[in-house]
């Protein structure tokens, strides 16, 4: 397992941001598809399957390697930067920026509860059409069987 190189942090750390390849490749001057070996080149040498664990990983593997917060925020195209970014560089709270910044979409949680509701919903009507069909059946060859 070799060591990470600066190109391969920068991309797990804005994959940790949930950037697209071709998000990545616009913020560093790279192609999508060297974006993708970078990432996977990293998973290989963190031993980790997918982007998110690789940014997890990142961060414990190498404290403070890659971009600072500063620099994250620099290079990110303006539709990617948040609005605000209270407490950077403050004592009180250590996290990223991404994480004091970034909140769910107002009435998301909603949609997500009422989709996984249906789901289970729908779930349950098939497993109880199912239960029906085998007692349907099960009962139909009992009629058949000799007495």
């Amino acid at each position: 397992m070799g060591r990470l190189t600066r190109r391969e942090i920068e991309c797990v750390q804005l994959a940790g941001l949930r950037l697209s390849n071709q998000e990545i490749a616009d913020v560093l001057g790279i192609t999508p598809s060297t974006v993708a070996n970078y990432l996977q080149s990293a998973n290989a040498k963190l031993g980790t399957s997918h982007r998110r664990a690789a940014a997890q990983a990142l961060g414990i593997q190498y404290p403070g390697a890659g971009m600072t917060d500063a620099e994250l925020v620099e290079r990110l195209p303006e539709r990617l930067r948040p609005a605000d970014l209270p407490g950077v560089g403050s004592l009180k709270d250590d996290r990223p920026w991404f994480a004091r910044a970034w909140r769910p979409p107002p009435g998301r949680r909603l949609v997500r509860l009422g989709v996984i509701v249906g789901v289970t919903t729908l779930w349950l009507l098939v497993l109880g059409g199912l239960t029906s069909v085998v007692t349907t059946i099960f009962s139909t060859l009992d009629a058949w069987r000799p007495s």
